[in-house]
């Protein structure tokens, strides 16, 4: 027989598997043991024996502990939900591209423009990885290539000159990839000829196909043609704005609807820098109205009230100033921070002044930091932070002051002081305001 614990095969007569251990049941043990009796259910011996039913108590705390377990799980799954959208277009978006230009390298592989070819099987690859048909025809396109015997001196220039005049024709017409496509393959050829033209004409083509691949939201591809133009020329100020906005556009669309306080510091960046640029102020609007609502939803008043302002400030609406109003009235009974003061020696800071600097684009917070007698201590390191952001460290100068100029985002942020045993302090900082705080130890 076989043990039915880990499947052995035991003698017919053994008791206990000599694999496993597991105690095995004899012929007349299995027979012996009988069926359970489900017991008979009468109803007036259940009704009379049952217990009345209680109201309130336990039960309705069970209740209610199951009902906020449900919530939370609901908020979690469409979290999940909003990450797994937000991937699964920009999936479909990479795929579509990179059939595009599939396409197109199977039109240059047809006219035997080989390079061009590669280039855009290439950028396929990168785009959808799991693509195997471009990188079965990659693969042959540089077998092509490797195998093409190396044109004469002659040809080669008359071939690199055609080329040329056909990309200044198609310049003309504003035909940027066209433009791309002839001067590529005049740099292969002949990499001298009129080299200063072809990266000049190169950089325009990129920086132009760049932008119209923004207008249409392709903003990756768009990123991809902005590098090639900084690549020639890697001091084109105006390439290297429209990488960073566009940049900033991305990792904002990355966030949207998974990580509202993500959404919020690059859309806040890119207005600050940008504020015309696509649909930016809308955006960054929105997301601060969602994020208030998440933070109102879960109970922190106090920051909910902050992330209305902040929209207010962009949009007035009576609804969202009322939905303020509330949140900031639950953020003036919301209960202080309970427990025992810090120990002897632990800095604490506090608010000590706040003053308009008269200029509208300017934030700042300062502070000192005093020794138990008052007097001020340098070399001190300050940190300074918000959310998942934080500033390069200050250092107090001779006066024990800091600084903390030069801020891009009216939010409360927290000052920390990095090497000695501290009170973290939140500090709201606005826009033409100085804020000064002081830290000094606890008696």
């Amino acid at each position: 027989m076989y043990c039915n614990e880990c499947g052995a095969k035991v003698p017919d007569d053994a008791r206990v598997c000599p694999s496993c251990g597991h105690q095995l049941a004899t012929d007349v043990e299995a027979a012996d043991v009988e069926p359970p009796v489900e017991p008979i259910y009468t109803p007036a011996e259940s009704e009379t024996a049952r217990p009345s039913p209680r109201t309130g108590g336990c039960g309705w705390a069970m209740i209610a502990g199951m009902a906020a377990g449900l919530a939370i799980l609901v908020i979690v799954a469409l979290a999940l939900l909003g990450i797994y959208q937000g991937v699964q277009e920009r999936t479909h978006l990479n795929r579509a591209a990179a059939m595009e230009h599939y396409q197109k390298g199977l039109e240059q592989l047809t006219l035997q423009n080989y390079e061009l070819a590669r280039a855009e099987f290439e950028l396929t690859v990168q785009l959808d990885p799991k693509n195997r048909e471009a990188v079965t025809k990659l693969a042959e396109v540089n077998a092509l290539i490797s195998s093409q015997p190396t044109a004469t001196s002659a040809l080669s220039h008359q071939t690199a000159v055609l080329l040329y005049n056909e990309a200044r024709e198609l310049y003309n017409q504003g035909d940027w990839e066209g433009v791309i496509s002839k001067l590529e393959q005049v740099r292969s050829l002949e990499p001298e000829y009129e080299r200063e033209q072809i990266t000049n004409l190169l950089v325009e083509a990129y920086y132009k196909a760049g932008l119209g691949l923004v207008e249409e939201d392709r903003m990756e591809e768009a990123i991809r043609y902005l590098d090639r133009a900084l690549e020639l020329r890697p001091a084109e100020q105006v390439a290297r704005e429209q990488k960073r906005w566009a940049s900033l556009y991305l990792a904002g669309l990355g966030y949207w609807g998974a990580d509202w306080q993500g959404a919020i510091e690059s859309f806040s960046v890119l207005y600050q820098l940008k504020p015309d640029y696509k649909d930016t102020r809308q955006r960054l609007y929105d997301a601060y109205v969602a994020y208030a609502d998440t933070l109102y939803e879960d109970g922190d008043w106090c920051a909910a009230r902050d992330h209305y302002d902040s929209a207010l400030a962009m949009t007035f609406s009576e609804v969202l100033k009322a939905r303020r109003e509330e949140a900031a009235q639950h953020c003036a009974f919301a209960p202080g921070p309970t427990g025992t003061p810090p120990p002897s020696g632990t800095f604490v800071g506090r608010l000590v002044g706040l003053e308009d600097v008269g200029q509208e684009e300017a934030m700042m917070i300062r502070g000192h930091i005093l020794d138990a007698e008052g007097n001020p201590m340098p070399g001190v390191q300050v940190g300074l932070s918000a959310w998942d952001w934080s500033a390069p460290p200050a250092l107090t100068n001779a006066a024990g002051i800091f600084a903390f100029d030069g801020l891009g985002n009216p939010l409360t942020y927290t000052v920390t002081l990095i090497d000695l045993p501290h009170v973290s302090l939140p500090v709201k900082a606005d826009w033409s305001k100085l804020v000064w705080v002081e830290f000094r130890p606890q008696p």
